[in-house]
C-alpha cells in the first residue's frame, strides 16, 4: 500500500473539523478577553466585575482544553482504525 505524495493515510472526518473550529473560536475568544482585560478594561475591572470577567475567560480556556482532548481522542481513534486497516491489508488475505 503506497501513498501518493501529499496523501494522508489517516482519514479525518467532519467531526474533526467541527471540534477544531470550536476550539479555534474558544481560544481566540479567550485570547481576546485576555488582551482586552489587561489593556482596555484594566482600570474598570474591580471587585465582582473582576472575578466575573476572569472567571468567564478561565471557563473559555477550560472548554478549549476539553475540545483539544476530544480532538486528541478523535485522532487516536482514526489512527487506530488506520493501523487496523493496514494490518488487515498486509496480513488478512494470507491463507
Amino acid at each position: 500500500m503506497s501513498l501518493a505524495p501529499g496523501e494522508s493515510q489517516l482519514r479525518l472526518t467532519g467531526a474533526h473539523q467541527v471540534v477544531r473550529g470550536v476550539g479555534l473560536l474558544l481560544l481566540t475568544g479567550c485570547a481576546f478577553m485576555f488582551i482586552v482585560g489587561l489593556t482596555v478594561w484594566a482600570d474598570q475591572l474591580h471587585g465582582p466585575a473582576y472575578l466575573r470577567y476572569w472567571s468567564w475567560c478561565f471557563l473559555l480556556a477550560l472548554i478549549a482544553m476539553f475540545a483539544a482532548g476530544v480532538d486528541m481522542w478523535l485522532i487516536r481513534r482514526a489512527a487506530r482504525q488506520a493501523r487496523r486497516q493496514a494490518f488487515r491489508e498486509q496480513f488478512g488475505s494470507r491463507n
